[in-house]
């Protein structure tokens, strides 16, 4: 009987029992659920108030109205010279480069979909029509971007890149599910260094995930949850090649061909580069062929797409 779609990646007896798979396990477990739902209530309370500014802000302006008009300039989604509600919203993301193209600007009046319509602007792609009512919706990665894309955080980015960064170099993006113990600590630490910000300091869930993720350090059976956490896992690889898919279908519209071809072969490039050490010597070239290629084609105005975050 074929393995279903959300079953974990099968690991051998002995990876299983290695301090490194364990140390990796219980990063995992830290980002993808303890610092997940210990954020998410925050997350609620501070999105509201964003959306109570902001609509107080704009009580006096006419709805959005704007319609899409492929390659209109610098904006297709929203006439920039018009609307107000997009000018105030760009103002507020840190680049002011606001994902447009998954957030519906004539849900943004409604009191209990507008809020999450607009945090929509401060993620990254979400593939499809991502339905998102509130931060219960939102796994870890949306829930760190928001807070370092949207200027209505005051955390400091640093520590929230600390996350980000810990989220994808030692946890996810990894050659193998593997973690040194010193890597370890310096993981941990990112994640406490987030959770002591004065600004989550008096935040009750937010303080109880940091006692949670302190006595996680320490702890050596982790059998318990070793297949949600393997399940997100995949779950993250599967999105990422699901995001892939999506940007093929915006490219259909009139993005650039080139960027995408670009990006999809870094992607898989270093995918498989990180993954798969026989054909490392292989591939390392064609990479760096890649790379060099890129720094003609960002150039390119053409490959400019709305929204995108780097």
């Amino acid at each position: 009987m074929a393995a279903s779609s959300s079953s974990p990646p099968a690991l051998s007896a002995a990876q299983h029992s290695t301090p490194e798979f364990r140390n990796w396990l219980a990063l995992g477990h830290a980002l993808t659920t303890v610092l997940c739902q210990g954020l998410r209530p925050f997350i609620n309370r501070e999105i509201e108030n964003f959306y109570r500014n902001v609509t107080a802000r704009l009580a006096a302006v006419a709805p959005c109205a704007c319609v899409r008009v492929p390659r209109r300039k610098p904006n297709e989604y929203h006439d920039m010279s018009t609307c107000a509600w997009a000018n105030t919203l760009q103002g507020h993301h840190q680049k002011n480069k606001p994902n447009w193209k998954q957030s519906d600007s004539t849900k943004w009046l409604d009191p209990h979909e507008g809020p999450w319509e607009i945090t929509k602007l401060f993620l990254s792609d979400l593939g499809g029509h991502a339905v998102i009512t509130s931060a219960e919706d939102m796994d870890i990665t949306g829930i760190l971007n928001l807070m370092f894309w949207c200027d209505h955080f005051t955390i400091p980015q640093p520590l929230i890149e600390d996350v980000r960064d810990t989220r994808n170099n030692k946890w996810a993006h990894v050659p193998k599910l593997e973690l040194s113990d010193a890597e370890k600590t310096t993981a941990f630490g990112a994640t406490e260094n987030l959770l002591k910000d004065p600004h989550l300091a008096h935040d009750p869930d937010a303080q109880n995930a940091l006692r949670e993720i302190q006595t996680l350090k320490c702890v050596s059976d982790l059998n318990n949850f070793q297949a949600q956490v393997l399940t997100q896992y995949k779950e993250m690889i599967e999105k990422d090649i699901s995001n892939l898919k999506s940007e093929v279908t915006s490219l259909k519209a009139g993005n650039s061909y080139a960027r995408f071809v670009k990006n999809g072969a870094l992607f898989v490039c270093s995918y498989l580069i990180k993954r798969t050490r026989a054909i490392k010597r292989l591939l390392t070239p064609w990479l760096m062929f890649l790379l060099l290629c890129s720094c003609f084609t960002i150039l390119d105005p053409r490959s400019y797409k709305d929204g995108k975050q780097k």
